[in-house]
């Protein structure tokens, strides 16, 4: 009986190999997809529209929900073209939205806001003003404020940006809190009392009790390409205690000397102990992550302004306002926002909802997720996947994400 020469084995073994090695190939290639580009089946309805600028939302104990609206960023010292706004949104004919009549009830209106381009020159039309929310069991309400318009006291510190505290008759009790840097996100710890807040222009997130006494809980080196971290969300994974930071991650200058908005894959999620302050990336990769929500069982979900990369900067003298101006992204492309879930057990990232155009907030309460969309000047125009159209802030409720 004949046998196999080496001869014989040889081509077969490396055929063998060859196979296996393609078969490796298609499964890291079906893990890849899934990660990136496979929308789970989560059911996605918008709830709201022709808002401006809406950003931090929180739900009250009866469903009714409280949200923050940035305004229209006008500077401005008529006080009637301020649009910036704290309401509570009811759906009275539980149709499943809040775009009727009455279901709109604002709180307080006409706050001031600013637009990041004409007052920094940053190249991007962004808004400032009022941001975030969180309210206690006691039904009092905390928010953050950013107002340069209001100027600064004779010491030097800033009138205007703060967390000031509302009373559940909602009027505005006093200052929790005043720094000097943009405060864009807040959450509160009711085990140990202490409110943790981003410091986006000082890099840091501080810790503050309830009677306004400050300690600074982590502060956050430059990035690899030289760039500013920017934190812009936080949350507390009541699962673990520790607070979850994001870090946005700022512009930067290429081999080229160009301005760069920022590097795809540079912002990340931080994972910091409270009690120490020491930190580690607990989700790295992301694009523009800016805000971060963990549900009951630890699961992270995160929201991304956008998923592509970055486009020409705006010019400083932009017309912001006029209806007739060319259509400009306003520094990061428009409709590639994404909200994506990080299971607890490590699992592969389930991508929820793709194609939002640059949204900024994202809440989680009781099984679902709220995100406000319409970054920008309000009814500016931009180019949308169906061709020209205009910025509009509008809310989105995202539910049967966990199959």
């Amino acid at each position: 009986m004949a046998t196999p020469s080496s001869a014989d084995r040889g081509p077969t073994s490396l055929r063998v190999w060859i196979g296996i090695l393609v078969l490796f190939g298609i499964v890291l290639a079906v893990l890849f997809l899934m990660r990136s580009d496979d929308p789970h089946e989560a059911t996605i309805i918008r709830i709201a529209t022709g808002l401006e600028n809406p950003r931090g939302i929180a739900v009250l104990p009866d469903g009714r929900l409280l949200v923050v609206q940035a305004g229209n960023g006008i500077d401005t010292d008529d006080a009637t073209l301020e649009t910036g706004s704290l309401s509570i949104f009811e759906d009275l004919n539980r149709d499943g939205d809040y775009d009727d009549i009455g279901e709109t009830a604002p709180i307080f209106s006409q706050v001031a806001s600013y637009n990041t381009l004409t007052e920094f020159g940053t190249g991007h039309d962004e808004v400032g003003g009022l941001g975030d929310i969180v309210v206690l069991d006691d039904g009092r309400m905390f928010m953050t404020r950013d107002d340069p318009s209001v100027g600064y006291a004779p010491d030097g510190s800033p009138r205007g940006i703060n967390v000031v505290e509302i009373s559940s008759d909602y009027t505005i009790e006093q200052n929790l809190v005043a720094r000097n840097a943009t405060l864009n996100a807040l959450a509160f710890d009711p085990q140990a009392e202490l409110f943790y807040i981003v410091e986006s222009g000082a890099n840091r997130v501080i810790a503050v009790s309830t009677d306004g006494s400050v300690d600074v809980l982590a502060a956050f080196p430059t990035l690899e390409q030289g760039q500013q971290p920017v934190p812009s969300g936080l949350t507390i994974d009541q699962t673990t205690g520790d607070v979850l930071v994001v870090l946005f991650s700022g512009q930067f200058v290429n081999e080229s000397r160009d301005v760069v908005s920022y590097e795809p894959g540079a912002s990340r999620i931080v994972r910091i102990d409270p009690d120490t302050g020491s930190q580690v990336d607990a989700i790295v990769g992301l694009t523009t992550a800016v805000d971060v929500a963990v549900d009951e069982r630890g699961n992270i979900f995160v929201v991304e302004l956008t998923s592509s990369d970055p486009p020409p900067r705006m010019p400083r003298d932009f017309d912001l306002f006029d209806p007739d101006a060319a259509p400009d992204p306003g520094g990061y492309n428009r409709f590639a926002g994404r909200v994506t879930m990080y299971p607890v057990d490590g699992g592969v990232p389930v991508l929820l909802v793709s194609g939002l155009d640059s949204p900024t907030n994202l809440t989680y309460a009781d099984g679902v997720l709220y995100v406000s969309v319409g970054q920008g000047t309000p009814g500016r125009p931009i180019i949308g996947p169906g061709g020209s159209t205009r910025i509009i802030g509008e809310i989105y409720r995202i539910t049967d994400f966990l199959g």
